[in-house]
């Protein structure tokens, strides 16, 4: 019966023991990580002050940046407005000069015709004045020359007439 086979068995038992500890004591706000086998895992830490301090930092940024825009368009339309006031200033400024200048050349080109009119009646009264004193100046040399003067020719011619009247008379009366 029997002969002879063979077996075999191997049995292998393999323990590992893990310790993973870690006391924290006070206020601590860092990680403490023990590993387990060589396997870290997995950490999340949430430091939820930190993240509320970080919201009211950021609300106060945007409200302020949001001031400033505001303040930085009303600074704007402002200058508009100024520069708008500036310009209409500028162009009141500019018409006023040009009517003044305007109203100066009106009264340079008045001032003008009434002193060439002025000229022109001058010029007649003059032109008048020395015909008349070239009369005169005539008369004078002619006087001058005959010897006579104005009251001898008066005189001369009222002998003249006379002396006519009383031919004629005389040759009336031989008829």
């Amino acid at each position: 019966m029997g002969g002879g086979g063979s077996s075999s068995s191997e049995n292998k038992t393999q323990t590992t023991n893990t310790n993973g500890t870690s006391a924290v004591s006070g206020d601590n706000l860092g990680v403490m990580i023990s590993g387990v086998n060589g396997n870290i895992g997995s950490v999340t830490m949430t430091d939820h002050g930190s993240t509320r301090a970080a919201e009211n930092i950021a609300k106060e940024a945007i409200k302020s940046n949001s001031e400033a825009m505001k303040q930085a368009g009303n600074l704007g339309s402002e200058a508009l407005k100024a520069n708008e006031r500036a310009v209409d200033k500028a162009l009141e400024f500019g018409e006023k000069s040009f009517d003044f200048g305007e109203k100066s050349l009106d009264a340079v080109s008045q001032t003008n015709s009434e002193a060439i009119d002025a000229v022109k009646a001058l010029a007649a009264q003059s032109s008048e004045n020395t015909r008349t004193a070239l009369k005169v100046a005539e008369t004078a040399k002619t006087h001058e020359q005959t010897g006579t003067a104005p009251q001898m020719t008066k005189v001369a011619l009222g002998v003249s007439g006379a002396l006519a009247v009383g031919m004629v008379a005389l040759a009336w009366s031989k008829k």
